[in-house]
């Protein structure tokens, strides 16, 4: 399963590691353009640039590509064809990603839960409020032939992103349901975590089809289902997650990036993901 609560950052929030991810790509990528490129002048100039773009200079030999960049980082889209996307930082930086070198590409449209049937898949993770009831900010929706990017769970996490087992940490027996209730704390002291997970409550991911009520479900594996409720009263965003391309993107949309790397023509991403301010039953191709 591609857990998309999980690899994909929520436009609602964006953390302190990807905000400063952004900032050490975007001008680096920048800088190493600017050298590049001029570079590649010196070369060209002389008649000794190689044939696939890589600057070569008399003095020093040739010059290696720069690093593969950090993943994470927000940027702009400032212009978009079937063949291209041009993303813009908040320096004013501009960089060009090629379409045929975006692995994956996802749109997050905003959606509500007026708009979900019962064939509407739903992914949330949150805390673990005990009795199949969790609290949680945001949730994903999946339509049609996107449901295939995720599949029906139910897994239950402690602070330190372990799953809640049936076997105690220590491999030594096997747990009864009142030991695996109290797992947060067994951690905690009989095999502590690290100091930043003390304190922190349980989460609980599921996924599965929509199931309308107050407060609204969803239905998880076991024939069971999980309730789902705001992390504050009135506060739940929810975005409808499909697969897109090049042609999707219009110019003031954000977009997040995870590089793999760089090279003179363009950014090579792993991943994507767009952030529409419309939802997917408003937008019309172009």
């Amino acid at each position: 399963m591609m857990s998309l609560g999980v690899v994909g950052k929520r436009l609602v929030t964006v953390s302190l590691g990807a905000a400063l991810a952004a900032a050490a790509f975007f001008p680096a990528l920048g800088q190493q353009a600017a050298r590049r490129n001029n570079a590649n002048a010196r070369g060209n100039a002389n008649g000794n640039g190689d044939a696939v773009g890589t600057p070569l200079d008399l003095a020093r030999g040739p010059i290696a590509l720069p690093p593969t960049p950090p993943q994470g980082a927000w940027g702009e889209v400032i212009m978009a064809n079937a063949k291209w996307l041009v993303v813009q930082n908040h320096q004013g930086q501009q960089f060009p990603i090629a379409a045929d070198q975006i692995g994956q590409f996802l749109v997050r449209w905003p959606t509500t839960f007026n708009a979900l049937t019962p064939d509407t898949v739903v992914e949330a993770i949150g805390q673990d409020l005990g009795s199949n009831v969790l609290r949680t900010d945001h949730v994903d929706v999946f339509e049609g032939a996107d449901r295939s990017l995720v599949m029906p769970t139910y897994t239950s996490l402690l602070p330190n992103n372990r799953v809640v087992t049936t076997i105690d940490p220590g491999f030594n027996r096997f747990m009864n349901g009142f030991d695996i209730g109290s797992q947060n704390l067994l951690y905690g002291w009989a095999y502590p975590t690290g100091a930043g997970n003390l304190g922190i409550p349980g989460r609980l991911h599921v996924v599965g089809n929509y199931l309308a009520g107050n407060p609204p479900g969803v239905a998880v594996p076991g024939n069971n289902f999980a309730s789902l409720l705001p992390a504050e009263p009135g506060v739940m965003s929810i975005t409808q997650v499909t697969r897109g391309s090049t042609t999707f993107a219009e110019k003031g949309d954000l977009a997040y990036l995870m590089p793999t790397d760089l090279t003179p023509r363009t950014v090579v991403l792993s991943q994507l993901i767009l952030y529409k301010k419309i939802s997917v039953r408003q937008f019309r191709l172009p």
